[in-house]
């Protein structure tokens, strides 16, 4: 090779590496760099001069950290990633994520926790699983009699089930026994008291879409419904959806789309989502004391009912929080992943204790248990 082909070829190699970071440091202040992965981004490494075993440990640990924060925030890693994921729903009507999976007429659904094992009834509970879970329940309802408390157990439907029309041909049940129905019907015979709103969800679900296209959770009138059902088990009537003022909006928290990373491009590139806005229904001047969805949702108000409601909840409970508070005079909903703590019962003094898990993590129930 001559000098010449040899230059040209180190030439090429130099572009190659530093050409894709010159054009973005210069097309950065036009691209969409919004962290678009459902995770945290490495973070550039630092080094330690604790000493000289913490400088040295951190050099040692500097290459890999260095590589995960190269890898991360590569130029145009965001726009390739994007594309990718287009390109694998677009051409190969597939998606590009494992906890996503293609649905009909542009419904997207969730695969992770085992949500398709739960529609299909391919993951039922063994006896000796069932008889933990009544124990621990039944354990958990006489620590709060014993305070004078209610205790209700509710549990939100799966997306998967209510609209099992939309998911994709091959995925079909195994049978119609799911675990679902085992908790409930395994809670009820103990006598715990138990609401899973499904046919009331699927009573109204040709009529309006309660759960969102582009997103796990249920919208604001799928929330109502279920918020309906726990209400009407405490003794506390609503109107009839056939009475409410419903009011169709976009909004939603697209987080299949986030899954792979395509939140923007649904947003742009697809039907809008379908959610509602709900009224007609007494408030009773409910106010909003806090309200940070990962640790504590906190309400009064003026509500005829004056029993204090305390609800251990996931993110379903969020679009029931307005309809349940408005019924109570106050009401406590600490998130359970993190911020629920025993100790809060006594604090809070309520009257009713609801304990919500959405259908696809019911394995929550095989370790939690009240007990002195």
């Amino acid at each position: 090779m001559t000098k010449g082909k040899a230059a040209a070829w180190l030439i090429c190699f130099a572009l190659m590496l530093l050409g894709p970071g010159a054009v973005y440091f210069f097309a950065r202040p036009y691209l969409n760099t919004e962290n678009t992965e459902n995770r945290q981004l490495a973070e550039m490494p630092s080094l330690s001069f604790d000493g000289l075993k913490g400088l040295a440990d951190s050099l040692q640990a500097f290459p890999s950290l260095f590589n995960s924060f190269y890898n991360d925030h590569v130029p145009f890693r965001s726009q390739l990633i994007e594309l990718n994921s287009v390109m694998s729903v677009e051409l190969f009507g597939d998606s590009a994520s494992d906890s996503v999976v293609l649905g009909k007429d542009n419904w997207l659904f969730y695969t992770d926790e085992e949500s398709i094992e739960d529609y299909k009834g391919t993951n039922l509970y063994t006896q000796e699983e069932l008889d933990l879970i009544r124990d621990n329940c039944l354990a958990s309802k006489e620590y709060l009699e014993k305070r004078g408390i209610e205790f209700v157990v509710l549990i939100p439907s799966n997306k998967e089930d209510i609209y099992s029309d939309r998911l994709p041909d091959y995925i079909t049940k195994r049978g119609e026994l799911t675990r679902a129905q085992q908790v409930v019907n395994c809670l009820r015979d103990a006598g715990i008291r138990v609401v899973y709103p499904r046919e009331e969800l699927l009573e109204y679900k040709d009529a309006y879409d309660l759960y969102w296209h582009y997103d796990t959770h249920w919208n604001s009138l799928g929330a109502y419904i279920g918020a309906k059902a726990l209400l009407a088990e405490l003794g506390i009537q609503v109107p009839e959806v056939e009475e409410l003022t419903i009011t169709q909006d976009d909004f939603s928290g697209y987080d299949l789309a986030g899954m792979m990373n395509l939140r923007s491009y649904y947003e742009k590139n697809r039907p809008a989502d379908v959610n509602y806005t709900v009224s007609g229904y007494p408030t009773n001047n409910m106010t909003v004391l806090q309200a940070i969805d990962a640790t504590e949702l906190i309400y009064q108000s003026d509500a005829p009912d004056k029993r204090r409601l305390f609800m251990v909840r996931d993110s379903f409970a969020g679009g029931m929080a307005p309809v349940l508070a408005s019924n109570f005079s106050y009401t406590y909903m600490p998130h359970w992943n993190g911020c629920f703590e025993q100790a809060m019962i006594d604090e809070q003094q309520p009257d009713i204790f609801v304990y919500e898990v959405v259908e696809r993590r019911l394995d929550i129930l095989l370790t939690f248990r009240l007990s002195e």
